[in-house]
């Protein structure tokens, strides 16, 4: 199992930034993995994470330079601390049913639990199929588990009803026969978002950038699979024999933060705020 930080503590030139087992942080995987940041001058040195509180909490203690977050999270922290989100990039997110679950429709789902993390993305997408399919949001249990892995591993075992979940454990949970009640699609909100603290130039962020969207580039070639399934294998902690059949959807290059999606995010965190 990987260890949750490598690099606190450790030359301070190094690019340090916290990730998550997420389809958005698999290509820096792949570019730290394969020696492409290396071969391009970039030092970095990743802080591993299982939860987006724990990367809240190496910002907030200046332990990061840049980290994998959501553009809902970077206005809760963007008033403690000097926070700019400048990428965003397409993470599918998935309501996962149990598949002993006699549940078709979300709106079935009356007096059941659905996994989320507080106040992030996948509370946001938690309201909007609630809201979508006119479903109570009083009838729904939201527990909050935090760690992405273990959300996938209750689904498993069958100790939580559903869960909004990312890539890759959604598919995973799929071909395990847990049914996907809903995806997020492209033409839906951004909201995934990489984030520069103080300590991360305008230069830096360009060049992490640019060495994201190589790898993006590189990481979906034939001759890249092996390697692909020791990232998933090691980072993700996927079973060995899953990782040979697993087919995920390509990751792909970041965008540009849309002022929509930061009004979209503010304005539902105003609102959750205003309701608690």
């Amino acid at each position: 199992m990987p260890s949750q930080t490598d690099s606190i503590g450790t030359d301070s030139t190094a690019l340090r930034v916290a990730v998550m087992p997420t389809m958005g942080c698999l290509p820096l995987f792949y570019a730290v993995s394969s020696g492409l940041a290396d071969s391009l001058g970039m030092d970095i040195a990743l802080l591993r994470f299982q939860a987006q509180m724990d990367i809240d909490t190496a910002i907030l203690r200046g332990h990061a330079d840049i980290a994998y977050t959501d553009l809902i999270r970077t206005a809760r922290l963007a008033e403690h601390v000097e926070l700019k989100p400048f990428a965003t990039c397409h993470e599918p997110l998935s309501l996962i049913s149990l598949k002993t679950k006699r549940v078709k429709r979300i709106n079935q789902m009356k007096e059941q639990m659905i996994a989320i993390s507080r106040l992030s993305a996948t509370d946001y997408w938690c309201d909007y199929v609630l809201d979508s399919t006119r479903t109570n949001h009083d009838d729904i249990y939201r527990p909050q588990i935090n760690d992405v892995r273990l959300r996938a591993e209750m689904i498993r075992t069958g100790l939580i009803d559903a869960a909004m979940m990312g890539e890759p454990f959604a598919t995973w949970m799929t071909m395990l026969g847990h049914k996907r009640l809903f995806q997020t699609q492209r033409g839906h909100a951004h909201l995934y978002a990489w984030a520069a603290c103080s300590t991360a130039s305008d230069s830096i962020q360009k060049a992490f950038r640019q060495l994201l969207d190589t790898a993006v580039e590189l990481c979906t070639q034939g001759s890249r699979t092996d390697l692909m399934r020791n990232i998933l294998q090691e980072e993700y902690q996927l079973p060995p024999e899953l990782t040979d059949t697993l087919e995920l959807p390509a990751p792909t290059a970041t965008s540009d933060v849309r002022p929509a999606d930061m009004a979209e995010a503010r304005k539902w965190l105003d609102n959750e705020n205003a309701v608690h």
